[in-house]
């Protein structure tokens, strides 16, 4: 009996042990918890950069593997240069849109941008500057009409006119990225912009001031007398105090400020009063108060000629100059690379006239006939560019031979010079030139 009951007690023991083995071996040891943190947009070091340039993201939580980030611009990838937990380097493609959307993705998931500017998160992409040839980047603007006046202040700031909608100044301050409307302008007339983003504007009604940063600031001069009202005027200009200032309407009849406001007239051409020779001036450009050249036609004893009314210095008043070698016709377009070189064009049925002046206006000389250029630009007395439908031409001896220098896919519109850069605009594309 005492045997039976010692090993009923061993095998218990034994049972007990074995049980305590098994659930030793058996355990899974308990693992830490991962912790999956998700990446966090913050900034660009830059919100626009030429094709090539390297850009920085900064956030939070990105990955140490440049295999884990894909950067793309319209479905375009990007290179990525290198990777922190805290920065993203990569290269700005070349892509057809200059406005593209972005999207970056980690780990094969999109990443939410919470960055803020003035492109809805994304990155302006403009064409590298070339000093050998014409550069190309998306006209945003898409304006179907001519444009007859440009103004550009530099390389990122330009404002232009379009006639297809006949009342409206538009204007760009990132390079031709984005365009707002600046101010009204009626009849596709006159209109001046400063430096710091006002000036003066011919809408249609009057004559207009316009505010910083444009047409939700314009304000209809009260105290203009008799200037508010006058027939259309082609040519503005106001100093950057806005206070010392010029206007020509149609007609010939100069007005002048010094405060802004109180216009006296100082000058009248009589293009548009009984016994006088009939006419009217529509082109026009602006270096300063004291130099100011205003074209168009005036008729001389029955017959019409191409006709300048201009200021050329401090000192003396304002003149008339009238080309008696080109009857019955009329000053297409005009500008002044300087105070004292100037060119002028008429176009007849079949070919375009240039005449340059290398005393302010004073006297002009015939110095090319031939294709029949629209638009004209120079960067000095002898290099400059002119427009013919699609193609742009360049001379380097003041106009007396012209070579063709480029050729788009469109009609090109405009063009003007400033700051070693020639810009032109077609209805898709702005074409620029550096030089």
């Amino acid at each position: 009996m005492k045997n039976k009951i010692l090993a009923i007690t061993l095998l218990q023991f034994l049972l007990v042990l074995n049980g305590c083995s098994s659930d030793s071996n058996d355990a899974t040891p308990e693992q830490p918890e991962v912790v999956v943190k998700t990446p966090k947009l913050t900034a660009y070091s830059k919100n626009a950069g030429e094709v090539g340039e390297t850009i920085t993201i900064t956030g939070e939580n990105f990955p140490d593997k440049i295999s884990d980030i894909k950067i793309t611009f319209d479905g375009l990838a990007a290179t990525i240069v290198s990777t922190s937990a805290t920065e993203i380097k990569f290269v700005l493609p070349q892509t057809e849109k200059i406005l593209p959307k972005i999207i970056i993705t980690i780990l094969d998931k999109e990443i939410y941008n919470e960055i803020t500017n003035g492109y809805n998160g994304n990155i302006a992409i403009l064409p590298a500057p070339s000093l050998t040839s014409w550069v190309t980047q998306e006209n945003t603007l898409k304006e179907d009409g001519g444009i007859p006046r440009i103004m550009v202040i530099n390389d990122k700031v330009m404002y232009l006119n379009s006639d297809i909608t006949g009342a409206r100044v538009y204007r760009t301050l990132d390079g031709g990225v984005t365009w707002n409307q600046w101010a009204v302008n009626g009849f596709s007339a006159g209109f001046y912009a400063t430096k710091n983003d006002e000036g003066w504007s011919h809408t249609g009604f009057g004559i207009s001031k316009i505010a910083k940063g444009g047409y939700l600031g314009i304000d209809t001069f009260a105290n203009f007398g008799e200037v508010k009202d006058v027939q259309t005027s082609y040519c503005l200009y106001v100093d950057d105090n806005m206070t010392n200032g010029t206007i020509v309407t149609q007609f010939g009849d100069v007005f002048t400020t010094s405060n802004g406001v109180d216009f006296t007239q100082v000058y009248d051409a009589h293009l548009n009063d009984e016994g006088y020779d009939r006419g009217s001036v529509n082109k026009s450009i602006e270096i300063d108060n004291n130099h100011i050249w205003v074209a168009g036609q005036k008729t001389i004893k029955t017959v019409r000629y191409p006709f300048v009314l201009f200021k050329s210095n401090e000192t003396d008043g304002w003149k008339e100059h009238y080309l008696e070698n080109e009857p019955n016709s009329s000053v297409n377009e005009i500008s002044f690379a300087d105070k004292a070189n100037g060119f002028l064009l008429i176009n007849g049925a079949t070919s375009t006239t240039f005449y340059k002046t290398t005393d302010g206006g004073d006297t002009w000389a015939k110095v090319y006939t031939g294709e029949k250029f629209t638009k004209f630009t120079f960067k000095d007395g002898n290099t400059g560019w002119a427009v013919l439908e699609n193609k742009i031409y360049k001379t380097v001896d003041g106009g007396v031979t012209w070579t063709l220098d480029y050729t788009h896919g469109q009609p090109i519109k405009s063009i003007a010079y400033k700051n070693n850069i020639v810009w032109a605009l077609a209805t898709d594309k702005i074409i620029k030139r550096y030089l």
